[in-house]
């Protein structure tokens, strides 16, 4: 499961429905559809986040420490935004099926 999950964040990347930290997610206007943050991201861009959530109206997974770096195999990357919904709703399918994942993931609501 985690390599589908990788797959899935790969296949953002490639196409180009990704923005990758906390000021550009907060710029975002529209067509966001989950934004994934790294669990030791500090409390103002965390705050960030969830203002941006709540204006965009979609999910928020926080990531355990280095897990979403691990991802993307990206190191330094500590927020995302995904700009395409069927891979959002895949990502997610996948975090909600598999246990394991569940407990490195947590889950916020949104008005998916």
């Amino acid at each position: 499961m985690h390599n589908k999950l990788s797959s899935y964040f790969g296949f953002c990347v490639r196409s180009g429905k990704i923005v990758y930290g906390v000021d550009d997610i907060e710029k975002q206007k529209k067509s966001v559809f989950l934004i994934v943050y790294d669990g030791a991201l500090g409390g103002s861009s965390t705050r960030t986040l969830l203002k941006a959530q709540q204006r965009l109206g979609c999910p928020l997974v926080v990531a355990s420490d280095g897990a979403l770096a691990e991802l993307l195999h990206k190191p330094a990357v500590k927020a995302v935004a995904i700009k395409e919904q069927h891979l959002a709703k895949a990502i997610l399918s996948v975090l909600e099926e598999e246990p394991s994942l569940a407990t490195k993931l947590k889950l916020y609501g949104g008005n998916d």
